[in-house]
């Protein structure tokens, strides 16, 4: 259960209840001085009982460690109240960190509820209370230490660098030690499943094009070892982040073939027309749940097609509507990223 990755890193599963992502890694490294936790697990007991079985079998009580979160998501923030009611330092990013305290809140949660007709996925009565980010939330909000990013974090024998790896959340943090060549990569790099990239509101001009200049920014560095928080640590991450971009390139120009030239589709309707990874057979049979996930990462990828001219976006009353405007699409590289920053 316990795998000691490197000097004085250590990882183990934290099960993640009735969830297709099976499992969080959770990472402890452990320095002379200090004992540093990466994540925590759903607000679920199986998840509770994973993480103290994990410690305990490091030899670690919750009272001496503390914690980060690297981004917002209830898979890694749910079971923070245990540590910080025991008196722990508990450290998140400035955009995550304040994202993670509203998401206690029903309000947070009743705005996105907001997003449902903007899909126009009325029918598919998609309800708050099923969505396992809901579900698994922490109890209360928490007090912690904001990181900045380009500020370094030692423990022990490492010295991280605090990394702005925004996309898969709006705040997501990386940890580099550039002399031993890791990145604690948390949901950012994946394998063999790729990070969900949702939509989080126009407040963000383009999620997608956010995370692809992460990767890009992420093959500048010198990395031999991508410690993911679910299933693989990845042993050659470059090759991995090119794997990742090129998905979204195929996504990209999937959603175009799914549309026909001079008709207005909405994100629903083109969601149900494209390929999703998972044991359905069409839509109808997807959990709603995952109606939630899949719509988010189909608007995103519009977004996207939107800020680069391939689709035309109409924001009138009701649902968006996306009507094609190109064959193909533009494909990632150093360049076109250039050019989707300038609009």
């Amino acid at each position: 259960m316990i795998k000691e990755v490197v000097k004085d890193i250590y990882t183990f599963p934290v099960t993640l209840p009735n969830n297709l992502l099976k499992a969080l890694n959770v990472y402890v490294v452990k320095g002379e001085n200090r004992i540093v936790v990466f994540d925590t697990g759903f607000n679920a007991e199986a998840s509770k009982e994973d993480l103290l079985n994990g410690l305990k079998a490091l030899d670690v009580s919750i009272e001496e460690v503390e914690v980060i979160l690297t981004h917002l998501h209830s898979d890694h923030v749910g079971l923070v109240n245990l540590f910080a009611g025991a008196g722990c330092k508990i450290y998140a990013g400035e955009v995550d960190g304040q994202l993670i305290n509203e998401m206690v809140t029903r309000e947070y949660w009743d705005s996105l509820e907001a997003l449902i007709p903007l899909y126009g996925m009325e029918e598919d009565e998609l309800i708050t209370d099923e969505n396992p980010g809901y579900k698994h939330r922490l109890e209360r909000t928490i007090d912690y230490i904001e990181l900045e990013i380009g500020e370094y974090f030692a423990v022990g024998d490492y010295c991280f660098e605090i990394l702005d790896l925004s996309g898969h959340t709006p705040g997501h943090l990386g940890f580099y030690d550039k002399d031993k060549k890791i990145l604690l990569s948390a949901d950012t790099i994946l394998d063999p499943i790729t990070p969900n990239i949702t939509f989080w509101g126009f407040e963000y001009p383009d999620i997608l094009n956010t995370y692809i200049e992460t990767l890009y920014s992420l093959k500048d560095l010198e990395i031999d070892l991508a410690l993911a928080t679910h299933r693989k640590i990845i042993a050659n991450p470059h090759g991995r982040i090119d794997e990742l971009i090129l998905h979204h390139d195929e996504r990209l120009q999937e959603i175009l073939d799914a549309m026909d030239f001079g008709k207005k589709y909405t994100v629903r309707e083109i969601s149900t027309n494209i390929s999703w990874r998972i044991r359905a057979d069409n839509w109808d049979e997807f959990p709603r749940a995952q109606k939630w996930f899949a719509a988010g990462e189909t608007m995103a990828h519009l977004h996207h097609l939107a800020n680069t001219n391939c689709v035309k976006m109409d924001m009138g009353e009701g649902s968006l509507k996306f009507t094609k405007l190109e064959e193909e699409i533009v494909p990632f590289n150093k360049e076109s990223d250039e050019s989707v920053k300038s609009l």
